[in-house]
Order: C-alpha cells, then structure tokens, then sequence
C-alpha cells in the first residue's frame, strides 16, 4: 500500500501498531472501470472502501425508479486525502447498503473487512477520533449540499458551493468534471456552463481547466 493509501485523514497520525494491523488484514485490492456496478442496494455492510483512485457514485432511487440522491467518492488523484465509505452507516448500526454504487471514472480501492478493522479503531484513540472527525465532515458536507439545491436559480446553488461548501479564499477544484458538478448541485451540465461563464463575465470569477478562482468574494456571497 502506497502513500495514496496512508494520506487520509482517518489515518493520520494513528500508532505503528494499527497500521501494522492493517498491513496484516484480509485486504481486497480491486480494479473498476467507468460504468461499472460495484455495489447493490441491499447488499450487507461487510467491508470499508479506500479509493485510492479514480471516481465513485453512490445513488439512491424512489420506489418508481427515479433518481433521489447520489454521493461521489473520490480517490486521492481528485480530492486531497480520498475519500472512504461508508463509515457512517457502519456506525450508525446499518447493516445493509442503501444505495447502488458505480464507477464513475476508472477506479483503485482497497476494501478492508468491518469485523477486523474495528477492533483495531477501538483500540487506538487517535484512530478512533480520525474517523469521528471524518463522519462528522462528511455529515456537514451532506446538511450543506441539501441546504445548496434548496436554491431555485442555478447561479444561487454555484455561488453558494464556491462560498460555503469550499473555501473562496483558495483555488477550488471542479470534481472530475461539469457533468459531476452538475450532477451534484442538481442542474444539468448546459445550465451549470451558463452559470460559469456569466460570473467569468462579471468578472467575479476565473476558471483555468478545472480551477475556479474567485475575485470578488463578498459580491459572489451577497448574490445568493
């Protein structure tokens, strides 16, 4: 396992003797390609999965088949640290996937079984404290995506993704790309594009390829 593994904030700074614990686990490595399924609603919550690269979707539908939700994971290549899943319902008590997950963009993770890994978590207080911070960044990430799509106008959403879900002071990386974008803030990809090149044109913001800067942060946050 390389440093894309280890650089993760469940792992930071946990003892030699977890990660030696880890080395030592019935680990599976897997390989997925984009449109693939990789797991079913309904399926039992048995292991933890590490991306370490690529793109991940996890989507929840109404009982006619329409889409209601969907979370992307992304490997350390996307999203400083990587993400993993799903620590949240391993610890909320659920024992069974609620959603179907796909790949999205070509995919390395690493699935390491619930049953082993946690008794290595409960043994290492700093351990056990990284994966509380995680679950509780990632529960906030959540409550601030559902307050995004509560805005009607597509311009209101991205400004407030650009201000409140990252930070406006620093570079902010467009996930993958405009479709997942999109896909995230629930707007099609045509309208999200519209919406990027009229805050370029107001001079509010700049993109150069997948880096969005913002320049005029207190108007951008006073337009939602």
């Amino acid at each position: 396992m390389d440093k894309r593994f280890w650089n993760r904030v469940i792992f930071r700074e946990i003892s030699k003797e977890s990660k030696e614990a880890i080395i030592q686990m019935n680990k599976i490595k897997a390989e997925y390609q984009a449109n693939e399924k990789i797991l079913s609603e309904g399926d039992p919550i048995d292991h933890i999965c590490i991306i370490v690269s690529g793109v991940l979707k996890s989507t929840e539908y109404t009982i006619d088949g329409k889409e209601l939700n969907s979370s992307y994971f992304f490997g350390e290549d996307m999203y400083p640290g990587g993400d993993a899943f799903p620590f949240y319902m391993v610890y909320g008590g659920m024992k069974y996937h609620v959603s179907h997950t796909y790949c999205v963009k070509k995919a390395s993770v690493i699935w390491l079984p619930v049953e082993e890994l946690k008794p290595i978590i409960n043994s290492d207080p700093i351990f056990l404290k990284n994966v509380l911070t995680f679950v509780s960044q990632y529960t906030c990430h959540s409550k601030l995506l559902l307050r995004c799509v509560q805005y009607r106008k597509v311009k209101d959403r991205l400004a407030y993704w650009m201000t409140h879900i990252n930070d406006p002071n620093r570079l902010i990386c467009i996930p993958n790309s405009q479709e997942v974008l999109a896909d995230i803030l629930h707007v099609n990809r045509s309208s999200l594009n519209q919406a990027l090149q009229s805050y370029i044109e107001e001079g509010i913001i700049e993109i150069d390829g997948k880096e969005i800067s913002v320049l005029k942060q207190e108007e951008l946050i006073h337009s939602i």
